[in-house]
């Protein structure tokens, strides 16, 4: 096996079950072009968590089963994100005697030392993490879409949508989270701005996520949805893929990284859409972030109503992760004489 080709080691993705972080480590999976075997962590149920915390002992399962049943074959490869799956790999890695190469896409709680190599998004970054070679910036976080997978849903995405005329805007509302909030004052705000680019000849492509408000849903059908609008009911398959693979432009509210990033992977124009704002740290990281992609890095524009054509080279922090573990798994294996 050369050492660009990865297809045949086995690879572990450990992740919490979130969808935001097991996209995390697919999406860099998939650019490795290395098949993953999915290891989902999750916290135990209330009662054992009793028991655990009465034997002074934490309890983590992975596909349902008991952190003491992780057995071989151990993979070469294990990529991780979230604090859960930390334990998790953690444990295979000692049980394996040191085999598998770590990487971790997110700050580790348990330090630096126990993981080969860790991508820590640049809106987290310290000072201390400067001139570290297992601790790399990376922007926002990586995901699964890109161009192709993209392109391989415009012919449906055109039959199914055709009868939205002229441009077409995907608009991607996500939820509250500490640092911003959805007030009925901003949520009125919102559905003015985007009738206005309906008036203006705009159909809107708009999709609600999990963390959203129930109540918005239909508040967006009432007041979007008919000649130049659609509406995502959330029933039957996301046409998220779809939205992306049609737009002229993408809209995405600012409580969202991943989503903001997926956008600018496509090279269309991204615009953020504001919400009210809850000062304290985690605000403060959402607003290095979007600093970050408007005017370091010139990736997308605030929306304030408006949307204008601009220019940028497409975002691919998958791809480029990847590579670097290529890089670093076959100097691993040098250094091992495998």
């Amino acid at each position: 096996m050369g050492l660009r080709d990865l297809s045949a080691i086995r690879c572990w993705i450990v992740s919490e079950s979130k969808a935001g972080t097991i996209a995390q480590c697919r999406g860099v999976a998939e650019k490795l072009g290395v098949k993953a075997e999915t290891r989902l962590v999750q916290r135990p149920d209330p009662a054992r968590r009793g028991l655990a915390r009465r034997l002074n002992r934490r309890w983590i399962h992975i596909r349902n089963v008991h952190l003491n049943r992780i057995r071989p074959p151990w993979p070469e490869l294990a990529i991780s994100c979230g604090r859960q799956a930390e334990p998790a790999v953690m444990a295979a890695t000692r049980r394996s005697g040191g085999s598998i190469f770590t990487v971790h896409l997110q700050v580790p709680t348990v330090g630096f030392d126990r993981f080969d190599l860790c991508f820590v998004g640049r809106h987290d970054w310290r000072p201390d993490f400067d001139g570290r070679d297992d601790v790399l910036p990376m922007v926002g976080a990586p995901h699964r879409v890109d161009a192709a997978t993209v392109a391989g849903h415009r012919a449906a995405a055109e039959q199914r949508f055709a009868a939205l005329p002229g441009r077409r805007a995907a608009v991607m509302i996500g939820g509250p989270n500490p640092g911003y909030g959805y007030s009925p004052e901003r949520v009125d705000a919102i559905i003015a701005q985007l009738r206005g680019l309906q008036a203006e000849g705009w159909s809107l492509l708009v999709t609600t996520s999990r963390r959203s408000d129930p109540a918005m849903l239909p508040r967006l059908r009432q007041a979007l949805a008919g000649d130049r609008g659609f509406v995502w009911d959330r029933t039957g398959e996301s046409p998220y893929f779809q939205y992306l693979a049609i737009a002229d432009a993408v809209l995405v509210t600012v409580d969202s990284i991943t989503m903001t990033c997926e956008a600018a992977s496509t090279g269309l124009p991204v615009f953020s859409i504001p919400l009210d704002e809850t000062p304290g740290p985690y605000l403060d990281k959402f607003r290095r972030f979007h600093r970050d992609m408007q005017e370091t890095l010139g990736l997308t524009r605030p929306f304030a109503g408006a949307i204008e054509p601009y220019a940028y080279t497409p975002l691919d922090e998958a791809g480029r992760i990847a590579g670097i573990i290529r890089d670093r798994l076959a100097a691993d294996r040098q250094r091992r004489g495998s």
